[in-house]
């Protein structure tokens, strides 16, 4: 999150090149393109992963094993929606077409409401430990 705050902020410092690919243009409507792609592909995906990941792994460890999993997969997580929002940010500095900062802000509040709270984490373990 940190790293698309800093594309965003470089941005409106003017550090990049305006309209470098050229707006109502070909390249504009398949850099847009990408980035929708990406978005609704990605997104998805990687919350996928996570719960395929911590729900075959979770069942034979114990607590302190399975809360450094749970936190690690949230943090690779984490890092792939951020990696989604800066080429998101990218793309709208590159077109100043509104399509990437818009799934950018998707992505955004997807990846802030997907951060696991400590009471989550124990509800989980809690319903692990017990089957």
């Amino acid at each position: 999150m940190v790293i698309a705050i800093a594309v965003a902020v470089c941005g409106e410092l003017n550090m990049f090149v305006d309209y470098v690919v050229e707006p109502k243009g070909e390249d504009e409507f398949i850099l847009n393109l990408v980035t929708i792609c990406l978005t609704i592909i990605g997104v998805p995906l990687t919350l996928k992963f996570y719960s395929l990941c911590i729900n075959h792994s979770l069942r034979r460890m114990d607590n302190d094993e399975a809360l450094n999993r749970l936190l690690r997969y949230a943090l690779v997580r984490s890092l792939t929606l951020c990696a989604i929002a800066v080429v998101d940010m990218c793309a709208y500095y590159l077109t100043f077409n509104i399509t990437g900062a818009m799934c950018a802000l998707v992505v955004g509040v997807i990846m802030l409401m997907c951060w696991p709270k400590r009471k989550q984490i124990d509800a989980y373990l809690e319903k692990v430990n017990q089957e």
